[in-house]
């Protein structure tokens, strides 16, 4: 195709590639920059892992189809080396057997086919067109918009002169240059050169170190305490941040109650000793950064002057009131709200000794985010490996509940069979409803704000089974953000219970006090320690096995082994079907039933053993 290809083509392609030689195809010329003769002749022994950045690869692209002499070397990202690796084990590929055994003719054919597809799966009529040729310029745009050096991109794509490349180069005005190749100047004017003649890093740099510092400590953390130590250790390690530390605290109806988690100063600090340990004492009658933080959600700024706080709470923008006050002597302090969807647990609080810019205002407001993720994925993890758990119920009789209101409006009872998140903002709940059919149901939803997109699925006698799209926050999301995992949740006429379980020794106070900020009624009906029993693998595939015919049994295993459902498929449903000499009809037919016993066993074992459920199904 001619000039520029769409934004996002080559992943539009690789996703609508049917077979794996199509998929990596269209992935070596859009994500390592191969040529169309070049893709069949590259094997796994061409390929390996690069010491500098791990997990990512090495692609040694031979000149030749018998593989003699090496044209160049390539950068392979982590998730095609990944992918590369997987299929030359899972296809027992060996060492000189080319990763796509094709004609240069046939490769170009199988791209052009797969453009085909994604410009009708896309509606995208301008993907139709697209080359392998157009793959690769996708590649060589893209590697220059992240600013990678134009010499490092001719070598990857083995473009013969810097020519080649000057379509891809945007014209630059006179301060793009300098901001390009000025070295760090010092106030008055003079260059710093370190011993070795180089400069010094400069605020972006050192700004990008503290940021990744503290993103890798998160995946290493066994616990909450040791998560929130660890973060704060590394934001202090480099020269950006003078403190930092973490408010454990959750917001409630009579205010934040807060204590301190973690803090880690640079260096001594006369203007810290006086609450070192403790959290700083507020000037007058304000509300700390940390708990305007926690409670609103959002980061907030204050000042740190002789060991006291002067918070800022007049200020629509956190970032102008750091840079705006910078002028006075007192120190920035960015309080930024450590959750996990509805979810809070504290604020992450970084004092600084100069003005907090915007990018690093967002970089930290990430962190927090983080921080939350992590503490939630803790939980699951701790309720996975447990036996132990602490269960608690719920109940509420808010008429803004969706469930109470609606089972309030029907008289009914309705019971949540199971809640699938599709968006942060949205879940999809599919609900059983006894005593109501699905036309009142309808009725109902449509007066209800946030519910919409009601699918009935199933009618019956005294009631139907639907499943309807729900915004924004619930009681059981809630409780999952948190956590936990749910167990039961029923409406009866107004009254809601919800079951759920979280690991053995959790504080539930902070949880309670956190769901009455939304649904003030909600009270905790009680808590228990107990213990459950444990699923082991024979049991599971003992379950799976009893409910399968032999026909059905080896129709769901020859799917499995010739790559039915793996993406793209390695065989399509006519190949299996020819294969175990059967038709089309009949293979789907045995497929859909070995299926909805595999799920039937899976689904049911959720409801009695923890370490089967995820946090998605609640």
């Amino acid at each position: 195709m001619g000039g520029e290809i769409p934004r996002g083509a080559h992943e539009a392609l690789a996703t609508a590639a049917e077979t794996y030689p199509a998929a990596l195809a269209v992935r070596l010329a859009g994500e390592a920059g191969l040529r169309s003769a070049e893709i069949p002749r590259v094997r796994p022994c061409d390929l390996r892992a690069a010491e500098t950045a791990p997990g990512t690869g090495v692609l040694s692209v031979p000149t030749a189809d018998d593989g003699a002499g090496i044209g160049r070397e390539t950068f392979v990202p982590q998730s095609l080396f990944a992918e590369l690796k997987r299929y030359a084990e899972s296809t027992e590929l060996i060492a000189d057997e080319p990763f796509v055994d094709l004609s240069t003719r046939r490769v170009q054919m199988l791209v052009s086919e797969t453009a085909e597809r994604a410009a009708s799966l896309a509606d995208d009529p301008a993907l139709a067109s697209i080359t392998p040729r157009d793959l690769r310029q996708g590649f060589a745009r893209r590697l220059l918009e992240r600013g990678i050096d134009p010499h490092v991109v001719r070598e990857a794509g083995g473009w013969a002169t810097m020519d080649a490349l000057d379509a891809y180069l945007d014209p630059l005005d006179g301060e793009a240059i300098v901001a390009a190749v000025a070295p760090a100047v010092d106030e008055d004017g003079s260059v710093t050169v370190t011993a070795d003649g180089s400069h010094p890093p400069t605020h972006r740099d050192d700004g990008r170190d503290w940021l990744l510092d503290a993103f890798a400590a998160i995946p290493t953390a066994t616990d909450r305490d040791a998560l929130f130590e660890s973060v704060v250790d590394r934001l202090t390690d480099g020269a950006r941040w003078r403190c930092a530390w973490v408010v454990r605290g959750v917001a409630a109806r009579d205010g934040v109650d807060t204590d301190i988690a973690a803090v880690d100063e640079r260096d001594g600090d006369d203007r810290l000793e006086t609450w070192n340990g403790s959290l700083p004492p507020v000037a007058g009658d304000a509300v700390s950064p940390w708990d305007r933080a926690i409670d609103g959600g959002e980061p907030v700024t204050g000042l740190l002057d002789d060991g006291e706080l002067i918070s800022n709470p007049a200020a629509d923008d956190p970032a102008d009131t750091a840079e705006g006050d910078g002028d006075r002597g007192a120190r920035t302090l960015l309080a930024v709200p450590i959750g996990h969807g509805d979810a809070t647990y504290g604020a992450l609080c970084l004092l600084s000794d100069r003005e907090i810019g915007e990018t690093e205002l967002t970089a930290a407001t990430v962190i927090g985010r983080c921080l939350g993720w992590g503490v939630t994925a803790g939980r699951w993890r701790d309720l996975l490996h447990s036996d132990a758990v602490t269960e608690v119920e719920f109940h509420t009789s808010a008429e803004d509940a969706f469930l109470a209101g609606t089972s309030t409006a029907l008289g009914c009872r309705i019971d949540l069979a199971s809640a699938v998140t599709v968006s942060e903002a949205a879940s999809r709940c599919y609900l059983d409803v006894d005593g109501a059919g699905p036309q009142a149901v309808a009725d109902a939803v449509a007066a209800v704000d946030g519910v919409s997109q009601i699918r009935v699925i199933e009618t019956h006698e005294d009631g139907c089974t639907v499943s309807v799209r729900v915004s924004g926050g619930s009681l059981v999301r809630a409780l999952t953000e948190h956590g936990a995992t749910v167990r039961d949740a029923t409406a009866t006429e107004g009254d809601v219970r919800v079951v759920a379980d979280l690991p053995d020794g959790t504080d539930v106070r902070p949880i309670a006090d956190g769901l009455r900020t939304t649904y003030p009624d909600v009270r905790l009906a009680s808590k228990e320690s107990i213990t459950r029993s444990s699923l082991s693998d024979s049991t599971l595939r003992d379950g799976v096995t009893d409910r399968l015919t032999d026909r059905q049994w080896a129709t769901l295993s020859a799917a499995y082994h010739s790559g039915y459902f793996d993406w793209p498929r390695g065989s399509t449903a006519e190949e299996v079907a020819d294969a175990m000499d059967v038709s089309s009809p009949t293979f789907h037919n045995h497929l859909r039933k070995a299926q909805r016993a595999l799920l039937d066993t899976l689904f049911e074992a959720v409801r009695v053993y923890p370490e089967v459920s995820t946090a998605g199904t609640a």
